[in-house]
């Protein structure tokens, strides 16, 4: 049986569904049948990440018991798999987040589920907490939003979910910036990974393609792949000898 992953942050900006996008690469390329869900319903951009804005079947579709989530998923080159939302405005009416439950049925069907949630403390980052198994933390190295980002740990822990760890995004490696150590200690969780700031991530966004795609030997890469493999509970370095591998075992047993 699969997991669902949400993966919240506390605010906006910090690289939270750069960092799904990135993962959900970095998982397939592992040999992990990995569905990513942008759950941003309101602000959704990860199809604009990947060049695939959602002209079909999208996740609001699903929320209005207009199709089923199964129809919702889409093959990306890369090997993901993406329930992407829709960037017209019109689609935000009368969505029943509620049906976000939705998403469950997935699980069985894949590895993984990634679920992109809306930032902040509102309804819809809860109705994708209340949907998931666990929840990521994505956080920047610096105080405002690491302090925004235990309110999103406190919601998870109120709502019952496990804080598997968090992703320190956007490292600059500054004095002035706020250490690993006081990063997981502040909020309480292990960090899975930390990911230095790149002019290659924001280039990889340009072009509609994951950094691990595009520069995967890239110090953001690895730095993405190492939280990927720390999610599934494994070791990049081993992953990435046996990734191969995986993905034959992973073939196979479809």
């Amino acid at each position: 049986m699969s997991k669902i992953v949400c993966v919240a942050s506390g605010k906006g900006g910090v690289g939270k569904t750069t960092s799904v996008v990135n993962l959900g690469s970095a998982l397939s390329k592992f040999g992990y049948d990995t569905i990513i869900v942008d759950g941003n319903v309101n602000t959704p951009d990860m199809g604009l990440h990947l060049g695939m804005p959602s002209n079909g079947t999208s996740l609001q579709d699903v929320l209005k018991n207009h199709k089923s989530i199964f129809e919702s998923v889409y093959l990306h080159p890369n090997g993901t798999k993406v329930v992407p939302s829709s960037i017209n405005m019109w689609g935000l009416l009368n969505l029943s987040r509620n049906k976000l439950n939705e998403i469950k049925k997935l699980k069985g069907y894949c590895d993984l589920i990634l679920l992109d949630c809306s930032p902040g403390i509102n309804d819809e980052a809860e109705a994708c907490i209340k949907a998931s198994d666990e929840v990521l933390i994505v956080t920047n190295p610096e105080i405002p939003s690491v302090t925004d980002a235990l309110k999103t740990v406190m919601l998870a822990r109120k709502n019952g979910k496990t804080v598997i760890g968090a992703i320190i995004n956007k490292k600059l490696g500054k004095d002035y910036e706020m250490s690993d150590a006081n990063v997981s200690e502040f909020l309480g969780i292990p960090i899975l990974s930390a990911v230095p700031d790149d002019e290659k991530v924001r280039e990889s966004i340009s072009t509609k393609k994951a950094v691990v795609d595009l520069y995967p030997n890239n110090k953001a890469s690895i730095g993405f792949k190492k939280a990927a493999a720390r999610i599934v509970g494994q070791e990049y370095t081993d992953l990435e000898k046996t990734g191969l591998i995986g993905r034959l075992f992973s073939f196979l047993r479809k």
